[in-house]
């Protein structure tokens, strides 16, 4: 098991091959709420692009998780805004945005700075995009005409950022701990398992997308 989790850490982003692939491929079906997700996978495209490029360089990258932690939670949010329409409060959305855009600013500031891991906005996306998910889920139960939610894109997108980021939630958590881990096997195992989240998420969006035709 320790040697697949070092494997998937080593691996796990070529994911993004196979879920850019077919948002490339599926990109004139996509909905308007589709769209997102389209934004969301080229942020994590040219977040890894520039994370990896510096660290081959030996420049520190952690400050990019600041810019992409905030960066992500807005897409994400959006995509759910743009679903949820009319019926939840649009407030909702909004409400969210600004109090998480504004604990983004006020932990870097005062803090976490740009050279820590940013435990602290990266727990609150994942528990915010949980409830999200949540309330997701509930208006596809309550829609009459959502007959088959296996056949439809939002369920199967819906279902990857909810195993991702609750999976992920103790991770982010503790992740100064891990980083600082004497055992490093510890942590290679823990950031092991980070990139498992990471895949099954990206098949479910794939998977979503592929199925971006089966309108509403």
């Amino acid at each position: 098991m320790e040697r697949f989790l070092h494997w998937m850490l080593l691996n796990g982003s070529y994911v993004m091959i196979i879920s850019l692939g077919v948002a490339l491929v599926r990109r004139r079906f996509l909905q308007a709420e589709l769209k997102y997700i389209g934004a969301f996978l080229l942020l994590s495209l040219v977040g890894e692009i520039v994370s990896l490029t510096l660290s081959k360089l030996h420049i520190p990258n952690l400050f990019l998780l600041h810019i992409y932690t905030l960066l992500e939670f807005n897409i994400i949010a959006l995509f759910y805004r743009r679903f949820f329409s009319a019926f939840y409060p649009r407030w909702l959305i909004v409400v969210l945005l600004l109090v998480f855009n504004s604990f983004v600013v006020l932990n870097t500031l005062f803090f976490q700075p740009l050279t820590v891991f940013n435990t602290y906005p990266r727990g609150l996306e994942s528990l915010m995009v949980i409830g999200l998910a949540i309330l997701c889920f509930y208006k596809m139960l309550t829609e009459l005409d959502i007959k088959h939610p296996e056949t439809y894109p939002i369920f199967w997108i819906n279902t990857g950022f909810l195993l991702y980021f609750a999976g992920s939630l103790i991770l982010f958590l503790l992740a100064n701990i891990t980083i600082e881990q004497p055992n490093q096997s510890l942590s290679l195992m823990s950031w092991g398992l980070h990139s498992c989240l990471f895949v099954l998420m990206h098949l479910a969006i794939s998977l979503g997308l592929w199925l971006s035709p089966n309108l509403r």
